[in-house]
This record gives C-alpha cells, sequence and structure tokens, in this order.
C-alpha cells in the first residue's frame, strides 16, 4: 500500500483524510462516520452527474444499509442531481418479505432517498415475489435495459457484497440476479443492525444482485464505516483476492472507491489518520 495525505469533508471544513491504493482499489479513511459518507456521497453525486451530461441520464443501484444513512442523507440533499433524469435499482431484498415490512430494503430506500427526490423511476426487487427465479429474471432484464453508471456499495461483517455471502460467492456467476441463502454471520449482522429482534426473526434466502455484475459496472462507490466492519476490512484489503472474502474482488474494479472511518480501518497496517 502507498499511502498519500488527501482531504476529507466534514460540512464546510475540511478534515483530513489519508488515501491510498489497493491495486485498483482507491481508499480514504476519514476521522469520522459523517465525513467518510459526506465524502462517498459526494463521489456518487459527480459520477450521477458526468452520466447525466454525457448520456442524458443515469441508471443507479444503490446499497439499502445503515452504514448508508450519512450517505444516502447527504445524496438526497445534493440539488446538483438532476433527479428526474436517475432511474434507481438496489442490491437485494429478503425473499418472503412485503414492501411494508419495517426490515424490507425496498421500504429503507423509499424512507431515505426515494420519497425525497423526483426520480426517473425507482425499480423494486420484489422478495414476496410468488416465483423468485421469475423475479430474478425480470430485474436481469431491466438492469440490462439500462445499464448502471454507479453502483453504491457496503461491506458485511462476514465480507459480503450485496447478500453474496462467503459461501455462495462465485466471482464468475453467469447470473446477474439470484436467489441465495445468507449464512449465520449475515444474518447475525441484521440483527446488530436493528433490522430484526432475533436471528431467528431474519429469512434465510433473499435475492442478490452478484458479483460479476458489480464489476462490470463502470463505478463503485463503497462505504464501511464502523467498527463492525473493521476485519471484514482488513481481510478484503489484506488479505487474498479471494470468495472467501467477496469484498476482496473490489481490487480489482478499475472504477471503485471505498471510503473508510477510523473505526473500520483501525485494523489496517496503515488505517490511521
Amino acid at each position: 500500500m502507498n499511502v498519500v495525505n488527501g482531504t476529507g469533508y466534514h460540512d464546510s471544513k475540511p478534515m483530513p483524510a489519508t488515501r491510498f491504493a489497493v491495486d485498483h482499489l482507491a481508499v480514504s479513511v476519514h476521522p469520522s462516520r459523517r465525513e467518510a459518507g459526506v465524502a462517498s456521497a459526494r463521489e456518487a453525486s459527480a459520477v450521477i452527474r458526468a452520466a447525466i451530461d454525457r448520456d442524458g441520464r443515469a441508471a443507479v443501484v444503490f446499497a439499502a444499509a445503515p452504514s448508508h444513512n450519512e450517505f444516502l442523507a447527504e445524496l438526497r440533499a445534493d440539488s446538483a442531481i438532476d433527479w428526474r433524469r436517475v432511474t434507481a435499482f438496489h442490491l437485494d431484498e429478503y425473499a418472503g418479505l412485503p414492501a411494508s415490512h419495517p426490515a424490507s430494503f425496498r421500504r429503507f430506500l423509499r424512507e431515505r432517498l426515494v420519497d425525497h427526490v423526483p426520480l426517473a423511476a425507482f425499480h423494486e426487487l420484489a422478495g414476496d415475489a410468488p416465483d423468485l427465479a421469475a423475479e430474478a429474471s425480470r430485474y436481469r432484464r431491466l438492469l440490462a435495459e439500462q445499464p448502471p453508471a454507479l453502483v453504491a456499495l457496503g461491506i458485511g461483517e462476514n465480507g459480503h457484497l450485496a447478500f453474496i455471502d462467503p459461501g455462495e460467492c462465485d466471482f464468475d456467476d453467469p447470473r446477474d440476479v439470484r436467489i441465495v441463502n445468507l449464512d449465520d454471520a449475515c444474518r447475525r449482522q441484521q440483527v446488530h443492525d436493528g433490522a430484526f429482534q432475533r436471528v431467528e426473526d431474519v429469512p434465510r434466502r433473499a435475492l442478490s444482485l452478484t458479483i460479476p455484475l458489480f464489476l462490470r459496472i463502470p463505478r463503485a462507490v463503497v462505504t464501511a464505516p464502523g467498527a463492525a466492519k473493521a476485519r471484514a476490512v482488513r481481510d478484503a484489503l489484506e488479505g487474498p483476492v479471494d470468495p472467501r472474502c467477496p469484498a476482496s474482488i473490489l481490487r480489482r474494479h478499475a472504477g471503485a472507491a471505498l471510503f473508510l472511518d477510523e473505526d473500520s480501518a483501525a485494523l489496517l497496517k496503515h488505517g490511521g489518520v
């Protein structure tokens, strides 16, 4: 890793950040969760605006997780984005949950983004569809019709991307959207995040976009704050590129940027700021 100094953000007052690269992946470590979220939102905004300027529209895949609260709050307040030209997709959804369920990712994104900005469209991945395979195919077709310019990702406590857990990870998966089984670590994270009270309440299956799709999307903005992500971040950046840590594949994405705070970077050799 080659460490250089850079600049982070905190409202109007810049704060110092550490920047380095791991293979193709650009990494920045910010003093706080808030600053990491603001910096990642500003990066995403630049990508969205550039796509609109170039193509007249932009399709974006959004993550739905508490780690993205600051990111989404900053992004929805950005008046420089012409949201009428933005089509939104999302990464994943629990199998069997209606959109009205408090833990639904469709509901999460509606409450934190979709209901606040005049999007051209929000394409929902219906985890409660009667035929999950047919729903995966439908969503794949929508993504093919409007190829995203940007994907907003997080990193799970077990290193997952979207709901692609280590046991489900295939860097050469031929599918763009698939049915997955959630491992125990992933299901425990949903309790840690406050989505469910007990592990027993967390669905065992979900629909998820896949890693090969993420690699084809030109730009990826990855926001992963918090101490609970520190081990996964270390494994992704300092371990091998291996399906046992799905997030490690980000190092092979030529257009990806990872935004950390001090807590999530705490186990990195060069993580301090």
